[in-house]
């Protein structure tokens, strides 16, 4: 597995993740903790990266179905920018 597999294996796992909170079905996966967590510890993405998974996760409409799913990402989003990386 070259770095540019690796890269985009890290960066489609952190988006599996993202999605998972956002629709807050899993018990662990609804704890925005927990997703900073495996974000900065398991996946290492940068907070650059974090962001740029978010805006595609928000950019997809069929995702994106009502405004629980939108508010979560916002909380999110808006953690992630506060947030010492």
């Amino acid at each position: 597995m070259g770095e540019l597999d690796f890269t985009e294996s890290r960066l489609r796992r952190a988006k599996g993740v993202i999605e998972e909170y956002v629709r807050g079905i899993k018990r662990s996966a609804s704890d925005i903790n927990w997703v900073l967590g495996v974000l900065k510890g398991a996946f290492g993405v940068s907070k650059d990266e974090a962001l740029m998974i978010i805006e595609q996760v928000k950019n997809d409409k069929t995702f994106i179905r009502d405004s629980k799913r939108l508010e979560r990402l916002e909380e999110l989003k808006r953690r992630i920018e506060v947030e010492v990386w």
